[in-house]
């Protein structure tokens, strides 16, 4: 069974394959989702991991999934643990024909791909994983495993909350720079996620022309889960990528 997957276009299409997966409300009444949310059971969970992985040309068990919680710990996959499912919000991996998945619903994915070491990793960055500066941490353990340089990275921010819907109170726009918050009043304020990792970004030293950011807001689109649209009628989409 086909599903749409929106890709990104930066990476090189005979090296890597990334993308997130839609919500194919023309083919599931209640959306495509990797993760059981409140309106999935584990068994139609695991039947839309494997139309994934079939839409992807690989194996079910190609497939590797983390238990996320807004943290900033980082595993990383190797023969050995690549079905053990951990807590984790990032995972990196030089494992070819290996498919890194991220569960969002509004959280932005980030993932990325060093070119010369052949290393790719997939980070799970809401407002909480991007004020821990997950992404920064990422790219620090490729370094430290694999010998990463950040100049050697390409990135692709996924879809997500875009900065004129992310609402958020006080107590969580002052974790953040000014030039990423905009009040809207009654101490309330819209977040820019996006602009603040790619700052992030930047100052680990990743060449701003190797990244890529969707500019789809998944509360305004559709064609992509939203927890803050929909509340527990949300389901989740997988950001991917892997080497081939």
């Amino acid at each position: 069974m086909k599903i749409k997957i929106h890709k990104p276009t930066i990476f090189p299409y005979n090296r890597i394959i990334a993308g997130i997966s839609e919500t194919n409300f023309n083919r599931f009444s209640t959306g495509f989702s990797i993760f059981p949310a409140k309106i999935y059971s584990n068994e139609e969970v695991e039947y839309f991991r494997r139309i994934l992985a079939n839409n992807l040309g690989f194996n079910r068990q190609n497939l590797v999934f983390q238990k996320q919680e807004h943290s900033d710990n980082i595993q990383v996959i190797n023969k050995a643990n690549i079905q053990e499912i951990k807590i984790s919000d990032g995972m990196i991996t030089n494992l070819k024909n290996v498919i890194l998945n991220v569960t969002v619903a509004d959280c932005a994915a980030v993932l990325i791909y060093d070119e010369q070491k052949e290393v790719i990793g997939a980070f799970h960055s809401g407002w909480r994983g991007t004020q821990k500066n997950i992404v920064a941490k990422g790219i620090q353990k490729m370094g430290e495993n694999f010998g990463c340089s950040a100049k050697d990275m390409i990135v692709w921010i996924s879809p997500s909350a875009g900065k004129g819907n992310y609402e958020v109170g006080q107590e969580v726009a002052k974790l953040f720079a000014e030039k990423y918050t905009k009040s809207i009043g009654n101490d309330k304020f819209l977040l820019d996620i996006k602009g603040a990792i790619r700052e992030q970004l930047l100052a680990c030293g990743v060449i701003g022309k190797n990244i890529e950011i969707s500019n789809i807001c998944t509360i305004e689109d559709r064609r992509f889960h939203s927890f803050r649209r929909d509340k527990n009628s949300s389901g989740r989409m997988s950001a991917f990528i892997g080497m081939i």
